[in-house]
């Protein structure tokens, strides 16, 4: 091979070399990049749950988060509606647990607060102080069998349809069931209006419908903010 031809040779495996090592060290920045991301996102989970950018993050007055508004799914049509609140009592004030001694840890995080949570599609809003009569309704009417968590005197948090269950069935008494103004998520309001306002029932387990204007309207009379 004569040099002029030896010496082009040489230049096209070095430009190859050249092109091969760029391809990596563009591999590398990307997984870098990768990288990064994933430690950010990460540093963002808090108690197994996604937070938010403080961008993304709205306080209330109360300088605490507040929940971010969520969507209600509609069970008879297939639209939706938009509320929100912050983990507020019926009265405006701090939410207090709903557990207390001698109690299940209640909640639909078992936390012991009726919180809001927007994977709970049963709205576990609403602290009661439980009664017998209750249970015993419960599980007949509605498929919903508490009598392995909580007992006659206990207290829980109830889904708002339970509660809306009971007002049905007992309008005065409301099958004994006390209702915890200082425990239950503010967040119920919103539940019952956007139902109430579409005209939808509150569906138990068992497929039995109840009212939700009802149900608001006795939240209103034992719990006026």
């Amino acid at each position: 091979m004569d040099p002029s031809r030896r010496l082009s040779f040489f230049r096209s495996i070095c430009c190859l070399l050249f092109i091969a090592l760029l391809g990596r060290l563009n591999c590398f920045v990307s997984w870098l990049g990768s990288a990064w991301n994933a430690q950010d996102t990460v540093s963002r989970v808090v108690n197994g749950k996604f937070a938010s950018s403080p961008q993304h993050q709205h306080t209330g007055n109360s300088g605490r988060v507040s929940q971010p508004q969520v969507m209600l799914a509609a069970k008879s049509r297939g639209d939706v509606s938009t509320v929100g609140s912050q983990d507020l009592n019926l009265y405006g004030q701090e939410l207090k647990p709903c557990s207390q001694e001698g109690d299940t840890t209640t909640g639909w995080t078992r936390t012991g607060f009726c919180a809001w949570e927007p994977s709970d599609r049963g709205y576990h809003q609403v602290c009661v102080t439980m009664s017998r009569q209750f249970l015993q309704a419960s599980a007949k009417y509605d498929a919903n069998d508490l009598s392995s968590v909580v007992d006659d005197g206990g207290h829980w948090c109830i889904c708002a349809w339970a509660w809306a269950a009971a007002v049905s069935r007992d309008p005065e008494k409301f099958e004994n069931l006390k209702l915890d103004c200082t425990r239950t998520n503010a967040y119920l309001r919103d539940v019952y209006q956007s139902y109430a306002s579409s005209g939808r029932g509150m569906v138990s387990p068992s497929g039995v419908q109840y009212e939700a204007q009802a149900a608001l309207e006795a939240v209103e009379k034992l719990c006026k903010a």
